[in-house]
């Protein structure tokens, strides 16, 4: 069996249904892959226990065509992004203006 990276993000806990939540994302060669993943407990559960619940209901998810998901595909490479021009800070208290509406103001 082929071990699949995976994150839990956003932990929640739904107080009306008396369960965690969270987004669980499996890291695969195919992209990121996304799934939301509940465990009922109650609200003192340990995280041990909270997230390997968590991750055995996203695994099951996986399986089950039904469930909801999303999948994220690699993206290719992005050229390097260029740094911003810094603007020069404004020195009295009103050089903010003649920044924007020039040296009228």
């Amino acid at each position: 069996m082929t071990q699949t990276p995976a994150q839990i993000g956003n932990l929640t806990y739904n107080a009306a249904e008396e369960r965690f939540e969270a987004l669980v994302t499996f890291y695969t060669d195919a992209g990121r892959l996304r799934v939301p993943s509940r465990y009922p407990a109650p609200l003192n559960a340990e995280f041990p226990e909270i997230s390997r619940g968590l991750m055995s209901d996203a695994m099951r998810a996986r399986r089950m065509p039904d469930r909801l998901r999303s999948r994220l595909r690699p993206s290719a490479a992005e050229p390097p992004r260029q740094p911003r021009k810094e603007e020069p800070r404004p020195r009295r208290a009103f050089d903010w203006l003649r920044l924007w509406h020039g040296d009228a103001a």
